[in-house]
């Protein structure tokens, strides 16, 4: 059986790849469209920033489907890219009436 990991994709890159360049936009023109900076929505698909609540209800006005398909891919992005760090933190479970 093959034990690939997929590659953690950003949700910026699938705005960018499935929306932004589908429908033949430039950024500028998706951030007038979006009514954000040109550096808000650059940050975004090139994976410097997260989409903020906000903007996922941004994104749904604009381009249609809901916020949370926004928010859920940048809530799993973020958790799959701390997924190994906290196997490092040496965590134990908690358990009632054992001493610490």
């Amino acid at each position: 059986m093959l034990n690939k990991k997929m590659r953690n994709i950003h949700p910026g890159e699938i705005l960018k790849e499935e929306v932004i360049n589908e429908n033949e936009l430039t950024v500028s023109a998706a951030s007038k469209l979006l009514g954000v900076t040109r550096t808000t929505l650059s940050n975004i698909i090139n994976c410097k920033s997260d989409i903020s609540p906000e903007m996922c209800y941004r994104i749904a006005a604009v381009f249609g489907g809901t916020p949370d398909i926004w928010a859920n891919l940048q809530m799993k992005y973020n958790l799959r890219k701390i997924a190994d760090k906290v196997k490092t933190f040496n965590l134990a479970p908690y358990h009632p009436n054992v001493a610490v």
